[in-house]
């Protein structure tokens, strides 16, 4: 079982079958790999949250305008970022179109706050040895699976969702047009010579 396991993720990454590889940097690298995926998800229950606000607001007649809906999705955005993901993953499985994926949710969500409060911990114990390495580079890679996964669910379940509530999806001109855009943006902080980061203007 585990030969399997490193073979298919030696398929994935073969740098880490190189002469100068150091394993122990890789798993803390996969460990962000990891964690990257757990954001992935927790932004597709951001979406899930602000669009079936937003799509509630407009069954209910109460977005007549172009100034309504942008109110509307900014305040939602904003009460959904203020959101654990614990609240955010409950507020999806309550919605028709996640109830039969209610299981998987909690099961991420317990993953996720292992990998943020317990991992560095409690599994550094096997960053000792190469086959400890390889033992949480294996584990890992199966996280990450579990969680693409159920993004791949909310994918499915987020458009089914806005083909109901009949919310219009972006195109892909148009998503990519957003993207250059966020490029340019952080760019352009780069290039100021002072950047910030989040973390910067919440410090306290």
């Amino acid at each position: 079982m585990r030969c399997e396991a490193r073979k298919k993720l030696v398929e994935e990454f073969p740098e880490l079958t190189a002469d100068d590889v150091v394993l122990q940097k890789e798993v803390y690298a996969h460990f962000g790999l990891a964690f990257f995926k757990f954001a992935l998800v927790e932004h597709s229950l951001v979406n899930v949250y602000v669009f079936s606000c937003v799509g509630r607001e407009v069954a209910e007649g109460k977005i007549k305008s172009k100034a309504d809906w942008e109110k509307s999705f900014d305040e939602s955005y904003a009460e959904a970022t203020k959101k654990t993901f614990g609240n955010l993953a409950k507020h999806a499985s309550e919605i028709v179109e996640f109830g039969s994926i209610k299981t998987e949710l909690q099961e991420i969500k317990s993953l996720r706050d292992y990998f943020a409060h317990h991992f560095m911990r409690d599994e550094s114990g096997y960053l000792s040895t190469d086959d400890g390495c390889w033992f949480l580079l294996e584990k890992i890679a199966d996280v990450r699976s579990r969680t693409l996964a159920l993004e791949n669910l909310l994918n499915v379940g987020f458009s089914a969702l806005c083909s109901r509530l009949g919310m219009p999806l972006p195109n892909d001109e148009q998503l990519d047009e957003m993207v250059a855009g966020y490029k340019t943006e952080f760019a352009e902080k780069v290039a100021s010579g002072n950047p910030k980061t989040g973390w910067d203007k919440h410090a306290l």
